[in-house]
């Protein structure tokens, strides 16, 4: 029996400052699926899936926010 593996999307670099620039510190915030709005933030995963759902989007995209004293930084090689 073979385990379903999950689909992973491969995207071009976007910038998200803009909509993330109001996010809480270490919040959840769900983005819709095209990424131009936000359609939930929360303190927990589930939290911000539920609101992204209650919001009309089945399939949000979900970033975790640094907390006040980290950054957020691409990879470097």
């Amino acid at each position: 029996m073979s385990k379903k593996k999950p689909v992973i999307r491969a995207s071009s670099p976007r910038d998200l400052s803009s909509l993330l620039k109001d996010s809480p510190a270490g919040a959840w915030v769900a983005l819709s699926s095209d990424k131009t709005h936000v359609v939930g933030t929360a303190k927990t995963l589930d939290a911000a899936i539920l609101q992204a759902q209650f919001n009309g989007e089945k399939e949000p995209v979900l970033i975790k926010m640094p907390l006040e004293d980290e950054g957020m930084a691409a990879g470097v090689k």
